[in-house]
């Protein structure tokens, strides 16, 4: 254990050696909590516990760590500014760790403009003595990150003109029941989400519903910061909500969602699948029971397995699949086991996922026009 804001040099490590973490936060019950955790798992190592933005950065260039949690409220420079200045010259992974609190939508976007890959709710993990399955989840989600490989500073996530897809436009029209494109996402997927989203046309002849992994109290900020940043309507699922063209329907924190045959959302809280509610199991399963070609299913970057075997009903069923390739993904985990499972008709890179949809759905439409 280090010292707080002592500075630790590790000599080279071997394969076998534990990933190296530095954790940056101004209060130290915060430093030792995270240590504590991270304590329990002789993977990990703590190099260094830094409370201040400008040293953050300093540290992390000369200790060169495998992974850095990053606190938002610093002195000397915030989280945000830390992590581009840090990513400017260190390809690290970077995971953001705060307390749910406030402007949500606003910390989201600038926590993974700013090149961070992911955002976890602090104030959960003081439940981990009671609740094991924080510890574990937090734990599999560090060594998930970092095995991320890092290429560049990120930037600005918006800083990119977003070409909308240019498939030839279809009228919206009564198309019963609608055309559903059902897509899962865990690690990265609030990046990989907006960009997709981005690339698509406000008017789309099919309806969206999306399991997104992620700390429950972040998952408002997100609907909020996609339905600003996209064309296309987003809105957190209801029971009972209406599948509808251009709309993008988001299950809400710990319920499954699924899809009836009549058009609509149905919300439960039955147990977890893997470790996950909501689960893109039932997600893609519904969709494959009830409307097998007239659906689409879509695995995007994340951690585990989530959603594979429903993928390859809906495959089995006549839907259309598409698996994130691992290039463009964060975390290839997902992906990977819906291409092993040969759940994937195709395996894309993400700006090439939505225009790939749009033909599709275009295909679709034209099809039943006829």
């Amino acid at each position: 254990m280090t010292s707080d804001n002592k500075i630790e040099k590790a000599d080279s490590l071997e394969a076998s050696d534990p990933i190296r973490v530095l954790i940056v936060d101004d209060v130290k019950s915060a430093r030792d909590l995270l240590e504590e955790i991270l304590a329990t798992d002789p993977r990990f190592q703590v190099v260094g516990r830094v409370a201040d933005g400008v040293e953050a950065v300093a540290v992390a260039l000369q200790l060169r760590p495998d992974l850095v949690t990053m606190d938002i409220r610093l002195p000397g420079i915030d989280g945000f500014e830390a992590v581009e200045r840090i990513l400017a010259k260190l390809p690290v992974p970077i995971v953001m760790i705060t307390a749910s609190m406030g402007n949500q939508e606003e910390k989201l976007f600038r926590a993974f403009s700013s090149g961070a890959l992911d955002v976890l709710d602090k104030q959960e993990l003081y439940l981990w003595r009671t609740r094991p399955e924080i510890r574990n989840s937090f734990l599999r989600r560090m060594r998930a990150l970092a095995s991320t490989r890092v290429r560049q500073a990120v930037g600005s996530i918006t800083a990119e003109p977003e070409a909308l897809v240019t498939v030839a436009p279809t009228q919206i029209g009564p198309v019963k029941p609608p055309l559903v494109v059902a897509i899962a996402a865990s690690t990265g997927g609030p990046t990989a989400l907006m960009r997709l989203f981005k690339r698509m046309p406000r008017e789309v002849n099919a309806a969206f519903v999306v399991v997104q992994h992620m700390s429950l109290g972040f998952l408002d900020g997100l609907v909020r910061w996609l339905d600003d940043e996209v064309g296309l309507k987003v809105k957190k699922a209801q029971e009972g909500d209406l599948l509808e063209p251009g709309v993008v329907l988001i299950a809400p924190g710990d319920h499954h969602m699924m899809v009836t045959d009549v058009g609509t959302v149905r919300l439960n809280r039955s147990l977890p699948i893997n470790g996950h509610r909501p689960s893109a199991e039932l997600l893609f399963d519904s969709v494959a029971n009830h409307y097998r070609n007239r659906g689409t299913g879509v695995i995007l970057t994340g951690m585990g397995s989530d959603g594979a075997e429903g993928l390859k009903s809906l495959r089995v069923g006549g839907g259309h699949t598409i698996a994130q390739d691992e290039q463009s993904s964060i975390i290839f985990g997902m992906p990977r086991s819906a291409i092993e499972l040969d759940a994937a008709e195709m395996i894309l890179p993400l700006e090439e996922i939505g225009p790939q949809i749009m033909k599709w759905v275009s295909e679709q439409h034209s099809s039943s026009n006829h």
